[in-house]
């Protein structure tokens, strides 16, 4: 069956993004110090300290940049799944520890994600529970059913909410093919 002009293009643009993803960061060349140098300067502008709290506070390590190292898993096994094509996994395009700066931006924002989903679906299902518990049972007393019915309109409203997505700005990091 032949594909739609949209099927053609989401292709396009998936096999782009692919080849973006490989290839090495267009600002690599100009930067002359090392980024675990540069972090590690007492005046290194960013705001690494406030991210190293964040993490912290959220119970994760935070990353040591001591060596210009480029990225790596923890235990391996993320170098297992490609370790016969390394320029074709998850590491591709990253170099040095701006590199491992980078693609840790992209696996927290990645992981972000992911455990937002896990969350919101674990509330919609909770939700949707309470709504089912509340339409079952018993309102013939009318300030019941009256408060029954406001806390289904609640409810239903926090639905509602949690299709939504939410939007956040980050600045840019990588720059690729230019």
């Amino acid at each position: 069956m032949a594909k739609s002009a949209l099927e053609r293009k989401r292709l396009q643009l998936q096999r782009e993004q692919e080849r973006l993803r490989k290839r090495d960061d267009s600002t690599y060349p100009f930067l002359k110090e090392p980024f675990f140098k540069w972090l590690n300067r007492t005046d290194a502008y960013g705001d690494w300290s406030s991210g190293s709290f964040h993490l912290d506070a959220s119970q994760i390590n935070v990353p040591q940049f001591e060596d210009d190292s480029g990225p790596r898993s923890v235990d391996g096994h993320v170098e297992l799944l490609w370790e016969n094509e390394p320029e074709e996994g998850h590491y591709a395009g990253f170099r040095g520890s701006i590199g491992r700066a980078e693609c840790m931006v992209d696996d927290l924002l990645a992981a972000a994600a992911s455990f937002a989903l896990a969350i919101n679906t674990y509330k919609k299902e909770q939700i949707n529970a309470r709504i089912a518990e509340t339409e079952q049972s018993d309102l013939s007393d009318p300030d019941l059913r009256k408060k029954a019915f406001a806390d289904v309109v609640r409810l239903r409203k926090m639905l509602d909410r949690l299709e939504k997505m939410t939007r956040t700005s980050v600045y840019e990091y990588k720059i690729k093919d230019i």
